[in-house]
């Protein structure tokens, strides 16, 4: 009888530890992990990745980076930027899953000098469908 008890209670700990992530929590777990071993990072001469975040209540994972030195000014490309941030989410294998479930994707490139928004662009299920 005690090793019967002792068995039940063992597969209830383990049924009830085996809880499923819904998409959302998976998606925040990816994120926390990325910014932990990915952020911040140095991507070219230019523009630093510093963090990303992922908002469930609005389905959009959000992109943050700082553009320095010789892009930071008058002469950043922002349109040519967008368009390309548009045409690597709609073409982007990594991001077929979050794609599928219908997510956002809100990127924001800011100044290193001034601190202003040089880019605030979100590509929407619509832009890469």
């Amino acid at each position: 009888m005690r090793k019967i008890f002792l068995l039940m209670a063992t597969a209830t700990l383990l049924l009830t530890g085996c809880k499923k992530q819904t998409f959302d929590e998976r998606v925040q777990t990816e994120v926390e992990n990325f910014n932990l071993k990915e952020a911040p990072k140095q991507l070219d001469p230019y523009t630093s990745f510093d963090s990303m975040r992922y908002d469930a209540d609005l389905h959009t994972v959000h992109y943050y980076y700082t553009v320095s030195g010789d892009a930071d000014g008058d002469l950043f490309p922002a349109e040519e930027l967008k368009q390309q941030l548009v045409s690597n989410v709609r073409n982007s294998l990594q991001l077929k899953a979050h794609k599928e479930h219908g997510l956002s994707f809100h990127y924001v490139y800011r100044s290193q000098s001034s601190g202003l928004s040089l880019i605030d662009c979100t590509v929407k299920p619509e832009d890469y469908k």
